[in-house]
C-alpha cells in the first residue's frame, strides 16, 4: 500500500511538472506603482504613463482594438518617474499598450485616444509624422495641435505667411537623385494651392514676406551677385534690386523681417529691410558652394547662429552658441531700432539665456509672445515673453519642425 501511495505520488509530480512546461508562467512585470493616465489623450499627443523600471532602450507599442497588428509609439521621454511617448495622428479609439523591454513583452493596459480637435489659432506648425507632413494650428497653452489644414507631398525649407491667410514654402523635390526646389502656395481661406511656375525658383535659397508680397532671393553663381525679387502666385516674377561685390564690403549688421538668410560661396548672412526699403546689412562667413547649389547641411548649421524678430515694439536678436566644443545654449539680444544691432554682445547686451538651441523663431501678436523650436532635436516648442525677457514652459516633443504665424 505504501508502495503504491508513493508511485501515486510521484506520477502527480510528474504531471504538474510536465504541465508547467507546456504552461510556461507569464514573465514578471518590471513596473512598479504602474499608472495608466484617467483622460483619454488625443492622438498625437503627449501621454505619460508613470510606474518605476522603465528602461531606456524600452519600446511602446500600441494595437487598436479589432487590429490584427500592434504599430510602435514614439518615445518622447524615459525617466525615473515614468515614460511619456506619443502616437501617430491616425491612431484612435480604445488600443492596448505594449511594453517591449528585456527582450519581452508586457501588456500594460488598455488607453482610448480621442481624434485631433479643431483649434483656433494664429500659431501653424509643420509637422512630420511617419507617413505625412502637415500644417496644423497649434494650442500652445494646451500644448497640442489641431485637425491639419493642409498637407505636404515632399518635405520643405522655408515657410512663410501673408497678411491674407496665403501660405508660401518651398519644397524640396528630388530629380535624378539631386534635390532641386520649388516655389509652392497655399490659400486657407480658399482651401486650395499650387506651385508657382517661376523660372528661377530653382535658384532660390530663401524667402520671406512684408505681410502683402512674397520676397526671394537667389544667387548668381556666377557673377556672385544675389537678386531679390517680388514674385506673385502666377510665377510672374518683378526683380527689386541687385546686390553685387558682397564679398569686398566689410561686417555692418544684420537685420531681416523674414529671419536670417544665408547663401553660399563665403556662407554670408544676408539681413534684408523688405519692409523698409532695398537697405542690405551682410556678415560674412566661410563656407562652400557646390553644383551651383548651397551645402543644406551647412546652412541650417549656420542659421542656428543669428535670428531676427520684429516684436510690436522692439527687435530681438536670437544667437546660438556654434562650433564643435560649444555648449547648446541661445542668447537674447534686445534693441529697439533696426541700425542698433551692431554684432556680438558688445552694445547689446544679453537680456535672457536659453540653456538649449533656440531656432527659427515666430512672433505671434495674437498672444505677444515668440515662439521657437528647441532642443538639439528640434522638436519641442518654447515660448519667448518679450514684455518680461522671460522663458516660459516649453512643449517638448512635439512633433514640430517650424512655424509660422497666420493672421486671422
Amino acid at each position: 500500500m505504501k508502495r503504491l501511495m508513493l508511485l501515486f505520488c510521484l506520477l502527480a509530480s510528474f504531471i504538474a511538472c510536465s504541465d508547467d512546461k507546456d504552461n510556461p508562467e507569464e514573465p514578471e512585470m518590471p513596473i512598479t506603482d504602474l499608472q495608466l493616465p484617467t483622460v483619454n489623450p488625443v492622438a498625437g499627443d503627449n501621454v505619460t504613463i508613470a510606474g518605476k523600471g522603465f528602461a531606456q532602450d524600452c519600446k511602446i507599442q500600441v494595437k487598436p482594438e479589432g487590429a490584427a497588428e500592434a504599430v510602435d509609439a514614439t518615445i518622447v521621454e524615459v525617466t525615473d518617474a515614468g515614460i511619456t511617448f506619443k502616437v501617430s495622428v491616425d491612431v484612435a479609439g480604445k488600443c492596448k499598450v505594449i511594453l517591449l523591454q528585456g527582450g519581452k513583452s508586457y501588456e500594460l493596459g488598455d488607453i482610448t485616444f480621442a481624434e485631433i480637435p479643431d483649434v483656433e489659432a494664429t500659431l501653424y506648425g509643420v509637422f512630420a509624422d511617419e507617413t505625412t507632413t502637415s500644417v496644423c494650428p497649434i494650442d500652445v497653452t494646451a500644448q497640442r495641435r489641431g485637425k491639419a489644414v493642409f498637407t505636404l507631398d515632399s518635405d520643405i525649407d522655408g515657410i512663410v505667411a501673408d497678411n491674407h491667410g496665403v501660405v508660401y514654402y518651398k519644397a524640396i523635390t528630388f530629380v535624378d537623385n539631386k534635390s532641386t526646389y520649388e516655389l509652392r502656395y497655399y490659400d486657407i481661406k480658399a482651401g486650395e494651392g499650387g506651385k508657382i511656375a517661376w523660372a528661377d525658383a530653382g535658384r532660390c535659397f530663401s524667402i520671406a514676406t512684408d505681410g502683402e508680397k512674397l520676397y526671394a532671393l537667389t544667387y548668381d553663381t556666377e557673377s556672385y551677385d544675389i537678386n531679390l525679387y517680388s514674385v506673385g502666385r502666377d510665377g510672374n516674377a518683378e526683380l527689386v534690386n541687385t546686390y553685387s561685390d558682397q564679398f569686398e564690403l566689410e561686417y555692418i549688421r544684420l537685420y531681416s523681417t523674414g529671419g536670417t538668410f544665408l547663401y553660399g560661396e563665403e556662407y554670408m548672412f544676408v539681413g534684408l529691410r523688405i519692409d523698409m526699403g532695398s537697405d542690405v546689412y551682410h556678415v560674412s562667413i566661410n563656407g562652400e558652394l557646390a553644383d551651383d547649389y548651397y551645402d543644406c547641411v551647412a546652412a541650417k548649421d549656420m542659421m542656428k547662429s543669428y535670428h531676427f524678430v520684429k516684436t510690436d515694439g522692439k527687435y530681438y536678436v536670437f544667437k546660438n552658441n556654434e562650433g564643435e566644443d560649444a555648449t547648446a545654449q541661445a542668447t537674447v539680444h534686445e534693441f529697439e531700432e533696426e541700425y542698433e544691432w551692431y554684432g556680438d554682445d558688445y552694445n547689446n547686451p544679453v537680456v535672457a539665456t536659453i540653456d538649449n538651441y533656440f531656432t527659427d523663431q515666430v512672433y505671434d501678436p495674437t498672444t505677444g509672445l515668440i515662439y521657437g523650436i528647441l532642443g538639439e532635436d528640434g522638436d519641442g516648442i518654447l515660448p519667448f515673453d518679450p514684455k518680461t525677457n522671460k522663458v516660459l514652459e516649453p512643449w517638448m516633443g512635439s512633433g514640430c519642425v517650424a512655424l509660422v504665424y497666420i493672421k486671422k
